[in-house]
């Protein structure tokens, strides 16, 4: 075998090894997995790699840990009471990932039978998500009951059952929402197949206006239409299902306080409902017309707010000693004590404010500071080095482009070091000498 064709195989298997030693690296890749409220601890985090499931389980920090080869993998969070979610990462490229999870809320009702009001059992639930149009689906269990866990959004529902017709319901349009809490629908009754509907589910509600917002403390009214579809006039109870605790909410017909409202066949009724908000925050008000099996359940929604107020405060020390030729830093807390949110945020010296002795380096502001948050500003201040012993004041505010806090006076004491006086007294026989050696040489001629 000639040398030039070794050199050649060497060369090959050279880049052979090399390929599959590159191709076979390890590296490490850290998942984060947390939710709208932060990091979320417990959670399996699975791999597959090589035809084997790797799985690590979150810490506090909602962090795990994997060393994978080299490569694109998609990494899953489940843990109960999320909706398991997956991430696709490439290990060697990225160093960490995040998995952003959602939490889920039971929603829950009761399906009977529109005749008899007893429980459908085994009657399957699906649940769809109005804007995304994802759906979750359950059955009921012997007592006609059904929970289907759901992340935030609005649904509707729809039953079916063996026998029984097909039984929609989305709070008249609106969509039941879910936010941040479990919700009971309440009672759902569905038809069966041989009977007349008409007579038996002919109520319904509606609001033009379902979601309002108001200030806390005032009164919120809401339009209420109940239309009787049947085919028999019907009088009907109205009945509050579900309120914010605290909350008095009643019926209106003009300036009468009314519990019954009678609808006649195939007509409508106008209703007023009326509440007085009591915090802050979103809300949700289920009501619901009844004569017997044939029901409907109507959710308002109501947010409250409050005006923001804005308020901002800051401490400082009272006073502060230091040599002349030498700095100081001095801490200042500023703290947000209204309920808005302030904005471009810092501390404001004015041209008189800083004494002649003083030069003042300022802290840079800060983009926002929310409601009770504090922040720590440093001032370096320097003593001039010929300034004289004396205490004076130094005056500063804290600000913000919303509001601002009355000026403050901080003592500044400065003071001649022994060094100083050393030094002036040291230049001051060197000039004597000097002067004592010129008159000695030159003053005889």
């Amino acid at each position: 075998m000639s040398m030039r064709l070794k050199i050649l195989l060497l060369s090959i298997l050279c880049v052979f090894i090399l390929s599959t030693s590159l191709a076979m690296a390890d590296s490490s890749i850290t998942v984060q997995v947390k939710d709208a409220q932060g990091p979320v601890g417990g959670v399996s985090v699975a791999v597959l790699a090589s035809g084997t499931s790797i799985t690590s389980t979150t810490g506090p920090d909602g962090l795990a840990s994997f060393t994978l080869p080299d490569g694109t993998y998609y990494f899953m969070a489940l843990k109960e009471g999320y909706l398991k979610k997956s991430v696709e990462a490439r290990v060697g490229t990225d160093s960490s990932v995040t998995i952003t999870v959602d939490r889920l809320y039971g929603v829950s009702g009761t399906i009977v039978d529109a005749s008899t009001g007893l429980p459908v059992k085994d009657a399957s639930v699906t649940i769809t998500d109005k804007v995304s149009q994802q759906y979750y689906a359950g059955a009921t269990d012997a007592n006609g009951v059904f929970t289907i866990q759901v992340p935030n959004g609005y649904y509707g529902i729809l039953v079916r059952a063996a026998d029984y017709r097909p039984t929609p319901r989305d709070n008249n349009g609106v969509g039941y929402q879910v936010l941040d809490n479990s919700l009971y629908v309440g009672y759902i009754p569905i038809p069966a197949l041989s009977i007349d509907t008409g007579n038996l589910e002919g109520v319904s509600l509606s609001c033009d206006f379902p979601g309002k917002t108001v200030k806390s403390n005032e009164t919120v009214t809401f339009d209420v239409k109940i239309n009787n579809n049947g085919v028999v006039d019907k009088t009907y109870s109205l009945v509050v299902k579900d309120a914010p605790a605290n909350w008095d909410v009643w019926f209106y017909s003009g300036s009468d306080v009314i519990n019954k409202v009678f609808v006649e066949s195939r007509g409508s009724k106008t209703f007023q409902v009326k509440t007085t908000l009591l915090g802050t925050g979103s809300s949700v008000i289920t009501i619901m017309a009844a004569n017997g099996a044939d029901n409907s359940s109507l959710q308002l929604f109501v947010d409250t707010s409050k005006d923001k107020d804005y308020k901002l405060e800051f401490i400082c020390p009272d006073n502060k000693t230091f040599d002349a030729g030498t700095n100081v830093n001095i801490e200042v807390l500023v703290k947000n004590n209204g309920s808005g949110k302030l904005t471009n945020v810092g501390l404001d010296l004015g041209a008189d404010d800083v004494p002649d002795s003083l030069t003042v380096d300022m802290p840079n502001k800060i983009d926002r500071l929310a409601p009770g948050e504090t922040h720590r500003f440093t001032l370096k201040v320097y003593a001039k080095a010929d300034a004289s012993q004396e205490t004076d004041k130094l005056y500063l505010k804290a600000v913000s482009s919303e509001t601002k806090t009355e000026q403050k006076s901080i003592d500044i004491s400065i003071i001649k070091s022994n060094t100083w006086i050393g030094i002036g007294i040291a230049v001051a026989l060197i000039a004597i000498v000097s002067f004592g050696f010129v008159v000695w040489k030159y003053g005889r001629r």
